[in-house]
């Protein structure tokens, strides 16, 4: 009778410590904040020669890591595979110019909006039918899976998509003449049409057009609210400290 007692007694004490005991860990208890991106969003994030990943939202994750004191660990990977991942907790926080729609906010937390820039129709420089939106129809598309250009090019009537894990691969698909055009962030389409050796002078800029009016912001687990707030604040201190602007005019100017 008494082991009986002292066993209730235990499984009591247990159960009252249950929510401490399973609680979720907050990103802020680890020394190394793990940011996830995808590599070929030139140039929020791409490889240099050295293969090394930089660009503007690797810079911007490192300067958070250090308003928090916090080591920052950059985790490559497919563009549609990072939300799945902030949800499963494989990485902490998204840096990879995301837009901060309502579709995704349902499932993460965004961090304020810290860039904004319409998107770009890119076709091949000897193509002269699309100037318009209303030029795509009946058209075929290449865009980069999971993002907002692939929900906009989707939408559109009589219009195929097809769907890539990298931004270089939806371009290249313009360019071997297998896609009519390609939908990209016009920044990410200036520095390619402009820079990239590989579409210098073969592809352009067709026309502009603004997709959507949320801007790009970092992806956090709703979860994890203590971890939100601080990335925010954090963000929030760059941009009324000049780095931000900094950033913009290292990566982002002409």
């Amino acid at each position: 009778m008494l082991k009986k007692v002292l066993c209730l007694f235990l499984v009591i004490i247990l159960l009252s410590f249950a929510p401490a005991v399973f609680a979720a860990d907050s990103a802020l208890d680890s020394d190394v904040i793990l940011v996830g991106t995808e590599s070929t969003f030139r140039p929020f994030e791409f490889r240099s020669e050295d293969n090394e990943i930089v660009g503007f939202d690797i810079d911007l994750a490192h300067m958070i890591g250090k308003k928090l004191g916090k080591e920052i660990q950059i985790v490559d990977m497919a563009f549609d595979a990072l939300i799945p991942s902030i949800l499963t907790k494989k990485i902490d926080i998204v840096a990879a110019g995301m837009s901060a729609t309502p579709k995704r906010a349902k499932k993460v937390a965004f961090s304020r909006s810290y860039y904004t820039t319409p998107d770009a129709f890119i076709t091949k420089v000897d193509n002269t039918k699309i100037k318009t939106v209303e030029d795509l129809a009946g058209k075929t598309a290449s865009v980069q899976l999971g993002t907002i250009q692939d929900d906009f090019a989707s939408g559109i009537e009589d219009v195929t998509v097809k769907r890539f894990s990298k931004t270089d691969d939806a371009l290249r698909e313009v360019l071997l003449g297998r896609a009519d055009f390609a939908v990209v962030d016009s920044t990410v389409a200036q520095e390619n049409v402009t820079s990239n050796k590989s579409f210098v002078g073969k592809l352009q800029i067709a026309f502009m057009h603004k997709i959507t009016d949320t801007g790009m912001a970092l992806a956090m687990n709703k979860e994890d609210t203590e971890f939100v707030e601080a990335v925010d604040t954090a963000l929030g201190e760059l941009m009324a400290d000049g780095s931000l602007e900094m950033l913009e005019k290292k990566w982002l100017s002409d």
